[in-house]
């Protein structure tokens, strides 16, 4: 690898306490050196995922010959091929992981190089936000802010809030929280609100604008997502990473989960923080210098990714063609095929986010995965794309594509059995194989969760930063039977989304849920879900017929189908098992997490406040880019609009047509002017209603002391970004 320094070789050998690695650093090319010993774990890999998949294949083929082949027969162990070695590659990788954890070291990690006195460079923090809460968005931003600030690095960083709401008061909301944070910090400057008129390719095409248009301000960017986090300590962390390592185009953090309140949300944040230190760890053991990139909480070196990175349009339509939807995985392989490295700092401290709230939104955002990753099976076709991109590429489609596979591979074993049932057939298998094989599978799906909390509890401080060994083994007792009951519901559902996207139904993209509330009501769990306890029920009656020991196979899967409706509504509730799935960060939160923006908004529709308010109004206008005149038709429709909303009222616009006002912000200027001038009983009804509750509002906060200062803030609001 090209970006192997001789000085991270050295770091690396100078903390090899077994002195192998020392010897292939007396080689005299450093770089191939570095090959050697990453392919030798490539090998080890490969070889043990082969091994314990030719085992399962094996034991396969000797249960399901004994009487000889059928083509039912041969389909059905194909199909566990590759369940088995999927499943098998997920183990090794967390066995391997195991392994590095308990060893307490991993010479070849790139957070070797992190060295804290190296000089910070131009960083773009950026935050694509799509009709998200305010509040949530800038919360985090302002933590981060405050971060930095503490550690006196705030000058390396500028923040840029890149906006694709379509929601007009979610856009008014943006603003005024644009503004508010920056009053609060003294931020104006340095941290920028940009909302683009037409969300063209949706968040990769939000990148891609703003690396275009201010990309040459800054060497890298922090990439975040609306419900990211992360510590002034980790972004630093990463620009040195980065400035350690000039051939790195890409380093990747392993956020963890927090902030979650429902049930469904906290187990997931518990099952992460415990299960995931391991799978990290063995997945950073194989790919090294050629990981991932997960769309946030990454670090990426702008030049390199402006140059390489364009996605392409795939052929044919959506959903399996036109526009990529999951760009992530796509620009890592595309950052690979231009010679640069993808990183993963999977043990660097502070780096958060947060997840759907309940199982219902869980499906909803697999949804639109799903679609994306399927998207990805033309590299696999395409030239130039190296092999471990390819493989974090299948890795991606089997994420989905196994649910199918695995339906597929139950429906042709229940029907040869059928069919062995109906010619009073009685089949003979080896009882042995059977049962070794079915350890084995038991080994492969739990073996992580046990070897996770060896790792958990061979540190008894942390143990007891989860609560304290009992409860830890409770909740992880818990979280299984959970994990088994919403895996039926999951296979169900993502056996649905690949069968509607072959018969080429896309996705709506739609705003990610991210607060818990009260979940979905029962009407709508009982229409999502409706299909799966007749399933269930229907299954289990076929099973039943077919044998009774097939029933007791498929009975973990049925129970999780007939059980659906109830534990979609149970995940959803904030008040089970509190004292259960505890972690550090809910016990202990760092500051970062802790801090709470508040933005302070007037009560109603808040384009009509955007019109009304004068300082709502002023934010607004000042963050619009002067329109070009000249074109009649643009003229003439804006002009319109303005007529209409004034003689109308608000209510007579569609969404689309307030955006197209706001969008120029001298109409709306010129619309708060008219409105505050024109006699009540010479304007619609509505804004006389409107300017009423203003006026009665406004007596009664001068009545108060202020909360905040009604006039444009001492410091000029910079422009748009």
């Amino acid at each position: 690898m090209q970006g192997v320094t001789e000085q991270r070789i050295r770091i690396m050998s100078e903390n090899h306490r077994s002195g192998k690695l020392v010897e292939l650093i007396g080689a005299e090319n450093v770089k191939e050196a570095f090959q050697k010993k990453v392919g030798q774990r490539r090998w080890a890999v490969a070889l043990v995922t082969f091994g314990i998949s030719l085992l399962g294949l094996w034991l396969m083929i000797d249960i399901v010959g004994a009487q000889g082949w059928t083509p039912l027969e041969v389909l059905e162990t194909f199909l566990f091929g590759i369940l088995f070695a999927n499943l098998a590659f997920g183990f090794t990788q967390a066995f391997l992981g195991f392994l590095v954890l308990a060893e307490g070291h991993e010479p070849l990690k790139i957070t070797n190089t992190l060295d804290a006195t190296t000089p910070l460079a131009s960083t773009a923090v950026v935050m694509p936000v799509y009709n998200e809460d305010a509040e949530t968005v800038f919360g985090n931003v302002q933590a981060l802010y405050r971060s930095l600030q503490q550690r006196h690095e705030l000058d390396s960083y500028d923040f840029y809030i890149l906006s694709d709401s379509t929601d007009p008061a979610k856009a008014v909301e943006e603003e005024l929280a644009w503004s508010d944070i920056c009053r609060q910090t003294n931020g104006f400057g340095k941290i920028h609100y940009r909302r683009r008129k037409l969300p063209v390719n949706r968040k990769s095409g939000n990148i891609a604008d703003f690396c275009r248009r201010w990309g040459h301000r800054h060497r890298y960017m922090v990439v975040l997502d609306a419900d990211s986090l992360m510590t002034g300590t980790a972004v630093s962390s990463l620009v040195r990473l980065m400035e350690t390592n000039p051939r790195a185009g890409i380093i990747q953090t392993m956020p963890r989960l927090v902030k979650t309140e429902t049930l469904f949300g906290r187990i997931q944040q518990f099952a992460s923080r415990v299960y995931s230190p391991i799978f990290a760890a063995g997945l950073n053991f194989w790919q090294q210098g050629a990981g991932n990139y997960w769309g946030h909480n990454a670090i990426i070196r702008i030049a390199p990714f402006l140059a390489s990175c364009a996605l392409p349009g795939l052929p044919g339509k959506e959903p399996l063609g036109g526009r990529i939807l999951s760009h992530d995985f796509v620009e890592a392989a595309l950052m690979r095929n231009a010679g640069w490295e993808v990183w993963f700092a999977y043990d660097l401290e502070g780096s958060y986010e947060g997840l759907p709230p309940n199982l219902t939104e869980f499906v909803k955002r697999d949804r639109r995965w799903c679609q994306g990753n399927l998207q990805h099976m033309w590299f696999l076709l395409a030239q130039n794309i190296r092999a471990i991109s390819r493989l974090h590429l299948v890795q991606g489609i089997l994420a989905y594509g196994s649910a199918p596979l695995l339906v597929l591979f139950v429906f042709f074993g229940g029907l040869q059995a059928g069919i062995d049932r109906l010619q009073d057939r009685v089949g003979a298998f080896s009882a042995a194989s059977a049962g070794v094989l079915l350890l084995i599978t038991l080994i492969l799906l739990f073996g992580p969760k046990v070897l996770s909390l060896l790792h958990l509890f061979a540190r008894r401080t942390e143990v007891d930063s989860f609560g304290g060994p009992v409860r830890v083994l409770l909740s992880a007792f818990l979280e299984t039977f959970f994990s088994i009951l919403i895996a039926p519901v999951l296979v169900w559902f993502h056996t649905r989304f690949v069968f509607r996207n072959i018969a080429g139904q896309t996705v709506t993209w739609n705003t990610q849920t991210r607060a818990g509330g009260t979940g979905p009501g029962w009407s709508e769990i009982v229409r999502e879900y409706w299909p799966l306890p007749i399933a269930g029920v229907g299954f289990g009656a076929l099973a039943w017929w077919i044998a009774p020991s097939f029933l007791a196979w498929l009975s973990p899967m049925l129970v999780g189908l007939i059980l659906a409706i109830p534990v979609a509504k149970l995940s959803a509730r904030t008040d089970l098992l509190r004292r259960f799935f505890l972690t550090p960060e809910e016990l202990e939160p760092p500051p970062e997490l802790i801090v709470r923006f508040q933005l302070q908004l007037r009560e109603g529709d808040q384009f009509v406040h955007a019109v009304l308010d004068p300082f709502y109004n002023a934010v607004h206008v000042a963050l619009q880019r002067s329109r070009e005149t000249g074109s009649p038709a643009v003229d003439g429709y804006v002009a319109n609009l303005a007529a209409k909303l004034f003689k109308e009222g608000p209510g007579a616009l569609t969404s689309q047509e307030k955006r197209a006002l706001l969008a120029d912000g001298e109409t709306l200027a010129y619309m708060h002017n008219l409105i505050w001038k024109t006699p009540s009983e010479l304007m619609n009804p509505a804004w006389a209603q409107a300017l009423a509750q203003y006026r009665s509002s406004f007596r009664r906060a001068r009545s108060k002391p202020e909360s905040r200062d009604g006039n444009l803030p001492k410091t000029q609001p910079a422009a748009a970004a």
